[in-house]
């Protein structure tokens, strides 16, 4: 079985990421808000270099 979603993985926030098909993102490991605002911010540098055309 396959799980339908890319797991990655960060060293600094501590976190890990579940980045759906759908576009659904599942933070795990965060316990401040500002740090989902810079995982966020960093993600989306990664995702915007890979979206489709």
């Amino acid at each position: 079985e396959l799980f339908p979603s890319l797991i990655y993985r960060m060293l600094k926030p501590k976190v890990v990421l579940l980045i759906f098909m759908l576009g659904k993102i599942v933070l795990i490991g965060t316990k401040v808000r500002e740090e989902i605002y810079t995982v966020f911010n960093a993600i989306n540098i990664v995702l915007y270099e890979f979206r489709k055309p």
